[in-house]
């Protein structure tokens, strides 16, 4: 029996479905009639071969081969009736079917076409839609806006007619003096000048008597070193731990006019820090006030000798430039230096006192070219 077709090879819209259905019908209607006489044929042998053949069963045999003719008539007949076309008529049917798939699916596509393009069209009206929603939200911030720069407009106006009504009734401020701040000429000081250093911090100016005070604290250290025995010698050195103990013990304070001092080792070297005392350094009007204490001190100096330093925190420039003014006037040679915010001004102690061995020398000392003198004043 042949296969039946599937519905993607069914091109011809069932056309081969129905020959196949045809063929089937034809087939058992064949195998019917072939059964039907092979029964006829064994009937007839079987009365030839029996002995006594009554009449009731040559009438029976008689009716079946009747009714068996009768079958064979019908099934010639049906045969007749399904006996197909010729092929030309059946290709012809098959076209007419094809053309009419093709027909539906042409109609199929343009309808699926126009769809698609209602499609996008609504999208796009639901996009325009959106934006004129959008677009009329956005006006009507525009208005609340609108409104809010107008109240801050008009607030601004009356601030402006406050702010020119006090201007008109404020006298006249005369501008203050320029300050005149000279270019720096960076150079040395003159051979054999000493410096006299000058911190300018929390808006005030400190001399820094560091010469003093180193030779000043050095002694006592020594003694202290000397009397308590705290020397190890040159392997050891001297005990900081039990120095700091004995010299805060024997020296509790540490201070001048300016400054409080504090003693302190840096590896195995001891150092002086210099803390200022609040308040007690010059501001700006008493560096510029004539015969005041900073005026007397500059003044009292020999210009030949000595030059000023002066070392520059940022919240003291401006008492810097008055200071600065003042030793020019003086004819005093000065220079200065500045330090970021939270510098402290320290200094070494020298002398003997180490707190530890002493560093071995470099068995291969390279000899270094003389130090240029140092450009210290402008």
């Amino acid at each position: 029996m042949k296969r039946r077709p599937s519905a993607e090879e069914d091109d011809g819209g069932g056309l081969d479905s129905l020959l196949d259905t045809m063929t089937n019908v034809v087939g058992i209607l064949v195998m019917v009639l072939i059964a039907t006489q092979l029964g006829v044929k064994d009937a007839v042998s079987r009365i030839a071969d029996a002995d006594v053949v009554d009449a009731a069963s040559l009438e029976a045999a008689r009716e079946k081969l009747l009714l068996s003719k009768e079958q064979r008539d019908a099934v010639a007949e049906q045969l007749d009736e399904l006996k197909p076309a010729d092929d030309g008529a059946i290709k012809i049917q098959l076209a007419d079917l094809r053309r009419k798939l093709d027909d539906t699916r042409a109609s199929l596509n343009q309808e699926t076409a126009v769809a698609n393009q209602f499609a996008i069209k609504i999208e796009e009206d639901k996009k325009k839609a959106d934006a004129a929603k959008k677009e009329m939200e956005e006006m009507a911030n525009s208005g609340e806006k609108r409104e809010q720069l107008q109240t801050e407009l008009t607030k601004a106006l009356e601030d402006e007619a406050k702010l020119k009504a006090m201007l008109a009734s404020t006298p006249v401020q005369k501008a203050p003096p320029p300050k005149i701040v000279t270019l720096p000429d960076p150079r040395p000081a003159p051979e054999g000048a000493r410096e006299v250093t000058f911190l300018c911090i929390n808006n005030r100016v400190y001399p820094i008597a560091a010469d003093d005070w180193r030779d000043n604290i050095r002694k006592k250290a020594e003694f202290i070193v000397e009397s308590k025995r705290l020397d190890g010698g040159p392997e050891v050195g001297v005990n900081e731990e039990k120095f700091m103990t004995e010299f805060k013990k024997t020296f509790r304070r540490l201070a001048d006019d300016f400054f409080e001092l504090e003693i302190y080792a840096s590896g195995i070297y001891p150092r002086l820090r210099f803390n200022p005392i609040e308040d007690s350094g010059a501001d700006e009007d008493e560096v510029l006030r004539p015969r005041s204490r900073f005026q007397r001190a500059i003044l009292l100096l020999d210009k030949s000798k000595y030059y000023a330093r002066y070392i520059v925190l940022p919240d003291s420039f401006e008492v810097y430039l008055a200071a600065r003014a003042v030793s020019d006037e003086a004819g005093l040679l000065s220079g200065w230096e500045p330090q970021a915010e939270g510098w402290q001004y320290t200094t070494h102690l020298g002398g003997s006192i180490l707190f530890g061995p002493k560093p071995p020398p470099n068995p291969n000392p390279t000899p270094s070219p003389p130090a240029k003198p140092a450009n210290v004043i402008d």
